[in-house]
């Protein structure tokens, strides 16, 4: 072994990043301690401070900082005076029938949801294009159109064609099945659901990319023990396939229960929140960025997240309760 090299093969975790950290400074400064007389654990004390600096006081000021400030702004008033008025108008605008935020946890709902239904159906998907059936190439461009193209165009051209002057309603009149062209994104009753199915397709490539690289590792010789047994599409997909991906299943389904509250579709593309279509997201966004309202809105952060930490707890505590299989 070299005279300056440093050696954690025995020091664990952190002796081996150690390690690799002092090898990464060695090879790219080689010279730097040859002809000085400060010490090499001090060299590769500095090179690591260096290397974590940046990060660290990224999380000081953007996250510790940033979220300290926003606690302090949900007991303050527009005079900095200290308050809890503005939690009162969180629960009062939560229990009016008609209340911003109760509209906006209602829409937030049916996104999360819609979100949960579209796990299966992407597992479905994704073990159709595993399994190669007919046209999976042309399925395969269809699915992955969504992330290939930026969003703000698929939202320019979705509003474009169920616009009443739009393809959609042109060929249906042109058949006579309907009277009139309807405002879809334009009413009250049917904007928020206009909204919901303009992220269908969108959701569906969501997780396929996890779950094709989890069935790609999946033995091949299981897949064909099944086929020899008989077994069918739906019944692999339910006793072999699930179990299998169980651990890729599990990981999605956390990241959409942390993101409960943050699941806002293409409100700000399609209505701005307009015509009762507003999500906690958007009416956040709102407040804070076209209104220059903070105290209120960080009331609501805070309820946000106490509402959301027993969520997340639970659904890991279920997840992990199903039992992983090891290939």
């Amino acid at each position: 072994m070299k005279k300056d090299s440093y050696n954690a093969t025995n020091l664990g975790f952190w002796g081996n990043l150690k390690q690799s950290l002092y090898e990464a400074k060695r090879r790219i400064f080689p010279r730097v301690n040859k002809n000085k007389n400060v010490s090499m654990k001090k060299g590769m004390w500095l090179f690591s401070y260096a290397v974590w600096a940046l990060p660290i006081v990224y999380f000081l000021i953007f996250y510790v900082y940033l979220n300290f400030n926003s606690v302090m702004l949900a007991f303050k008033d527009v005079n900095n005076n200290f308050t809890l008025e503005n939690f009162n108008t969180v629960i009062q605008e939560i229990v009016k029938s008609d209340g911003e935020i109760l509209i906006a946890l209602r829409n937030t709902l049916l996104f999360f949801t819609l979100s949960l239904l579209l796990m299966p159906v992407n597992i479905v998907v994704s073990y159709a294009l595993y399994k190669q059936v007919w046209g999976y190439k042309f399925f395969e461009v269809i699915f992955y159109l969504p992330s290939i193209i930026g969003g703000v165009v698929w939202m320019t051209a979705y509003k474009n064609f169920i616009h009443p002057n739009g393809p959609l309603f042109t060929i249906l009149l042109d058949l006579q099945l309907i009277t009139e062209a309807p405002e879809l994104l334009a009413n009250t009753d049917t904007a928020i659901w206009a909204v919901l199915m303009s992220s269908l397709w969108l959701g569906i490539p969501s997780s396929m990319l996890v779950y094709l690289g989890t069935l790609a590792r999946i033995p091949q010789d299981v897949m064909e023990a099944a086929e020899l047994d008989g077994v069918g599409f739906w019944r692999e997909i339910a006793n072999i396939t699930v179990p299998l991906i169980w651990p890729a299943i599990s990981t999605n389904l956390l990241f959409a229960v942390i993101g409960f509250f943050g699941a806002s579709g293409n409100v700000l593309l399609l209505t701005e929140g307009r015509y009762n279509t507003t999500t906690l997201s958007y009416w956040l966004y709102d407040q804070v960025v076209v209104n220059d309202r903070y105290n209120v809105p960080s009331a609501m952060g805070i309820l946000m997240t106490i509402a959301s930490l027993p969520l997340v707890v639970i659904c890991r505590w279920l997840s992990n309760k199903v039992e992983t299989i090891e290939f």
